[in-house]
């Protein structure tokens, strides 16, 4: 961890604890949506941009949203450990590749409408962009199909689309909660295929370095559907608020049709939000997220390796899944005036304190989310 990153997150902390301390100061409304002529909505009215489905609106209520989020997974891990290349394909090692970096850009474009005071609706859809970088145990065979020891995958396209329900159950004073019910509709590919190589079919044959199925982190969707549940709760004080947030992803189907099923998911995480002025506030937060292994074994998905190795690390079902602690922080805009008033502007990083992986798997660096968001 850098010098950079100690210190953001030792000013987070110091920031949450400040917060938590804070008298609080009950306020009345929980503003979200314009609601007059000239009306601007505070800064803390909506969590974190990286947290999803955390407010609704009031009846009749319209909101447009534009995310882009970018995740940096750089090196391997192996429960909290981090692994070296060469001890994932040298000489002791089990396999002939091993990923080395991965970066993933997602564009999210949400609509939501609340038909009545209680009942908001949410839909969005996503394009996703991934490229992923391996390096190649030292095989002439394969340096030569290559033309050298590393090579690049790349995707892209649409993700899954996402319908999902809000319902506020509770309402009392400065407090409040929903719970939300969604499915994840799976329009994303999982068919598809970059070059990658494979070791000779025969003695004497050459390798080889053609399209081929890629692995599940390189695919663009799950393939099953999804259920999404989650429960919310807020909290809004005279200048700050808090809240907190359980949300889970379970898979519907027993396998995709390329006969596996990505993990179930379950985070749980608190945020708070404190108000600079009446167009800037900023926000932190910690999240705890758990993820179950991928079972079944990837179609087409090469799993042998030459010299009875194994072939890539993300070909097995045991290095998929594990637990990740991050920290939030990030800030909220609020344009006070203008042809552009009422409307939000939003950035948060999480940043990893902890991570406990199943098998040998990448590590993940950072989540960069940034946002906008109109309402009316």
């Amino acid at each position: 961890m850098n010098t950079f990153t100690k210190t953001l997150l030792t000013l987070t902390l110091t920031c949450t604890l400040t917060l938590a301390q804070a008298s609080p100061s009950p306020a009345p409304t929980f503003p979200c949506c314009a609601v007059e002529e000239g009306h601007v909505s505070r800064p803390d009215a909506h969590a974190p941009i990286s947290v999803m489905g955390d407010h609704t609106h009031a009846q009749g209520g319209w909101m447009l949203s534009y995310r882009y989020m970018n995740m940096q997974m750089d090196g391997m891990r192996s429960g909290t450990a981090r692994v070296s290349t060469s001890e994932i394909i040298g000489t002791g090692g089990d396999y002939t590749v091993a990923p080395e970096w991965m970066t993933m850009d997602m564009h999210m474009l949400g609509l939501m409408y609340a038909p009545t005071d209680k009942l908001t609706l949410m839909l969005m859809a996503n394009y996703i962009e991934t490229e992923m970088e391996h390096s190649v145990r030292p095989l002439t065979p394969l340096l030569n199909a290559i033309g050298g020891d590393e090579f690049t995958t790349r995707t892209s396209g649409l993700g899954d689309i996402k319908v999902s329900a809000l319902y506020r159950f509770y309402l009392e004073e400065n407090r409040k909660a929903h719970f939300g019910l969604g499915l994840s509709l799976p329009t994303g590919s999982i068919d598809e295929k970059d070059n990658t190589p494979k070791p000779p079919a025969s003695m004497g044959a050459p390798a080889t370095f053609d399209r081929n199925q890629l692995p599940a982190p390189m695919q663009l969707g799950s393939g099953t559907f999804d259920l999404l549940p989650s429960l919310t709760f807020v909290q809004q004080f005279s200048d700050w608020s808090w809240g907190a947030q359980a949300s889970g992803v379970i898979r519907l189907e027993d396998e995709n049709a390329n006969d596996y099923r990505l993990g179930h998911q379950f985070e749980l995480l608190g945020w708070a939000g404190y108000n600079l002025t009446e167009w800037l506030g900023l926000t932190g937060g910690l999240s705890y997220g758990y993820t179950s292994e991928l079972k079944g074994e990837q179609k087409d998905v090469g799993r042998d390796g030459p010299m009875m190795r194994r072939s890539v690390t993300s070909a097995f079902e045991e290095n998929y899944g594990g637990e990740r602690v991050d920290v939030i922080v990030g800030a909220n805009f609020v344009i006070p005036s203008g042809w552009l008033q009422g409307h939000r502007l939003y950035v948060d990083v999480r940043l990893p304190l902890w991570q406990d992986l199943n098998g040998i798997q990448m590590e993940t660096d950072s989540v960069l989310t940034l946002g906008w968001s109109t309402s009316f």
